[in-house]
């Protein structure tokens, strides 16, 4: 009876080995001059930047007659951090000639950390390679880990690592006429009124479902006031004004925010504002509240205000805070 015992869980443990995920080794390559490669960090310094990632064999040596990998269904990405638009691409072998028609492209959602793209599965056990290829703003992204797991695994790791914040790019903001973009002082000078600077986002790219607001910072407090705008594809636009003497100002998203087009800021003509950040974020980012919504939560007995976007207060302000009290968090109106 115990040798029976004994071999069972020896099945079982050979079962969930061969079925546990896969950390793949390999080598990213630089298409030219334009990606860089700084320990496990990518920096893509234009558009449409591309590197390849090359599969190691057993012996440390780059193979390219086609990876094993048909005891799984996806190839992901894990990463730690996040500033650009990519997309992934399989490519696989007969092992003798690359089969392109059997490799698959997928677009990357903006800001997440976990970046899964399913496998041939008639062709799995002969991958020879993928390809990343950022969109038309340079950014970088540092990668912790390339794996081959299955479809609950990858759910699993999507539910385990959350996009939390996605910083925009400061060295090209292009989108919009009758102003002028300095990349080396981050500065937007507006020339014509009622004129607007920002970034536009491809077709591919639009899907911020992920975020909960949109944060421009300020290097100095702004000399004048001014508009931030958000387009989405469906025409509900949004638009918060700022006045003289901002520094940080926080636009929430709207229910459309997996078409979001475009972010930009208007002013009139003469205004200049130096930029400092401009992000995508989600509330938890700042302090650990999921939304704004009544919730349980810790606050070992104290009180707490928070602006509605997740910035912590000294104090109450007039409007809508959020209140951490008795273990509740609330949305709650200071007149």
């Amino acid at each position: 009876m115990k040798k029976i015992l004994l071999l069972s869980v020896f099945c079982l443990f050979s079962f969930l080995n061969m079925h546990a995920m896969k950390e793949i080794t390999g080598e990213f390559q630089p298409w030219d001059a334009n990606c860089q490669v700084n320990g496990n960090t990518i920096n893509f310094l234009g558009e449409w930047n591309g590197i390849t990632f090359k599969f190691y064999d057993e012996e440390g040596c780059i193979f390219e007659a086609g990876t094993d990998l048909s005891a799984f269904d996806m190839l992901v990405l894990k990463m730690s951090d996040v500033s650009c638009l990519f997309k992934i691409k399989t490519e696989y072998t007969d092992g003798n000639a690359q089969q392109d028609a059997w490799g698959a492209e997928k677009n990357m959602q903006p800001g997440a950390l976990i970046v899964g793209i399913p496998l041939n599965a008639e062709h799995k056990n002969m991958v020879k390679d993928f390809f990343l290829q950022s969109s038309d703003y340079p950014g970088s992204i540092t990668v912790e880990k390339v794996l081959a797991c299955t479809k609950a695994e990858y759910e699993q790791l999507l539910q385990e690592n959350p996009a939390k914040t996605f910083n925009l790019t400061l060295k090209k903001v292009n989108e919009g006429g009758g102003t002028s973009y300095n990349a080396d002082t981050h500065t937007i000078t507006i020339q014509d009124n009622g004129s607007h600077k920002g970034w536009f986002f491809n077709d591919q790219f639009r899907d911020f479902s992920a975020f909960d607001s949109f944060v421009m910072e300020f290097q100095t407090a702004t000399e004048n006031g001014g508009e931030i705008g958000i387009e989405y594809d469906e025409g509900s636009n949004t638009t918060q004004s700022f006045e003289a003497g901002t520094s940080r100002i926080i636009v929430p998203l709207s229910a459309n925010k997996n078409h979001l087009r475009q972010v930009y800021i208007k002013g009139d003509a003469g205004n200049s504002y130096i930029l400092k950040v401009a992000s995508f974020t989600t509330n938890k980012a700042t302090t650990g509240i999921n939304s704004i919504n009544t919730s349980k939560g810790q606050d070992n007995g104290q009180e707490t205000y928070y602006t509605i976007d997740g910035k912590r207060l000294k104090k109450p302000v007039h409007g809508i805070n959020i209140q951490r009290k008795n273990g509740v968090i609330r949305k709650v109106l200071i007149k």
